[in-house]
């Protein structure tokens, strides 16, 4: 089965940059059968299930090869990106993110294609990556939250996103962004406690699964709504085994102002991310908890 788009232009034929990734084969595996799909990447992907997958090899770098490449597909899930400020130099970093970002984009109107859904992060806040002193304004830290990147990795992500959202402005793609924070891999797993007890953990104690990043990917291929949105997806809970608000007052010295408190009041473990407009736009629903990938 395939999808629909907000505007009503049915869905058959998907592009997914960084296919073959591992958050990418997450996703590439997600929708092989529900659309004609093709990878782009410098490799190909060694998952079985997308063996007979079509695949280029091409820089997402590369307007003209990008502009080709995507002629005659209807939607562009662009996922390629260096992952993290530890992967390559800042300036390989930053320039592969952000003009990255705009030939995909530049590429997918030139091409027709009517909607695209850009990975960004949760980086754009400025809380992974931050001074020691720039807690959350307030908690849950939703899509409203101001953003305050402080290095070149969030900060390539930032600009990721307002390439996206000009590009939505000219009414001629359809664009969704979706912030995952951070994505746990199996290799990570036996980490896991030792970040959830962690006072001092950057990432607030806030992880996903690929499989439920790739669901949101996924549902935002079809959820139907026109111009520029964004989307921030987390688990549900945090890793941590104290009750959140708990463990932020200790970390910060005094707790941030708490605008939904009823999250924390139904679920004390809950993550300091607000993912409620996934849930209620996006129909997201977050399936993997931390001690699942522990059994």
């Amino acid at each position: 089965m395939c999808s629909f788009l907000g505007s009503g232009v049915l869905i058959k034929r998907v592009i997914c940059t960084g296919g073959a990734g591992k958050l990418g084969m997450h996703l590439a595996c997600r929708i092989v059968n529900a659309c004609d799909l093709k990878i782009v990447d410098l490799q190909r992907p060694s998952d079985p299930v997308l063996a007979d997958v079509a695949f280029t090899n091409t820089n997402i770098c590369d307007f003209e090869a990008l502009r080709t490449q995507f002629a005659g597909h209807d939607a562009v899930v662009h996922l390629a990106a260096i992952p993290n400020p530890r992967t390559a130099p800042a300036d390989v970093t930053f320039n592969t993110n952000v003009q990255g970002a705009w030939s995909v984009l530049q590429a997918a109107e030139d091409a027709g294609v009517k909607r695209v859904v850009v990975a960004s992060s949760d980086s754009v806040f400025g809380l992974s990556y931050n001074p020691p002193d720039w807690p959350p304004q307030y908690l849950p830290v939703d899509e409203a939250h101001p953003l305050r990147p402080t290095e070149f990795y969030s900060l390539s992500k930032r600009i990721t996103e307002t390439i996206a959202e000009s590009f939505a402005a000219r009414g001629k793609i359809e664009v969704m962004v979706i912030r995952p924070v951070h994505v746990v891999f199996p290799p990570e797993y036996l980490e896991l406690k030792a970040r959830g007890a962690d006072l001092q953990n950057y990432h607030f104690w806030a992880y996903v699964a690929p499989e439920d990043v790739a669901q949101a990917f996924h549902l935002a291929l079809s959820a139907p709504y026109e111009g520029y949105e964004v989307f921030t997806v987390s688990a549900a809970n945090g890793l941590n085994e104290v009750p959140t608000l708990e463990l932020a007052a200790e970390r910060w010295g005094t707790l941030p102002e708490v605008r939904k408190p009823e999250i924390y009041q139904s679920n004390p473990f809950a993550s300091v991310i607000d993912i409620s407009k996934a849930r209620a736009r996006l129909g997201y629903v977050p399936e993997i908890t931390w001690r699942d990938m522990l059994l």
